[in-house]
């Protein structure tokens, strides 16, 4: 929890602020799963996976690609089209990559 230090008074108090964790919507992650889409070929390779799941702070982004295309790519072609993205938004969906604590995107 984060500690601040509030004047009251002439004496200094500390208060505890509570972070609140606040997942990424199934909408936010498709928006920006479509905007690591560099070549706009409808498809995310796995370098353009790799760069997403970066930008949501992932410690092993590419260890994480490679699980989700195991749960999303079921045409085994190493790449996610739209057909897949649902697929893909869910599993990271539980994951639980937070809003707050990477700051959005």
């Amino acid at each position: 929890m984060a500690v601040a230090a509030e004047k009251s008074r002439g004496c200094l108090r500390s208060t505890r602020r509570k972070i609140v964790s606040v997942p990424y919507t199934e909408a936010q992650l498709e928006r920006l799963f479509i905007r690591f889409d560099a070549d706009e070929d409808g498809r995310l390779s796995k370098q353009e996976l790799t760069k997403a799941l970066d930008s949501l702070g992932s410690s092993f982004p590419a260890w994480r690609v490679w699980r989700a295309l195991c749960h999303a790519d079921e045409d085994g072609d190493g790449c996610i089209n739209k057909d897949e993205l649902n697929s893909l938004i869910k599993y990271i969906v539980k994951q639980g990559y937070d809003v707050n604590k990477w700051g959005g995107f």
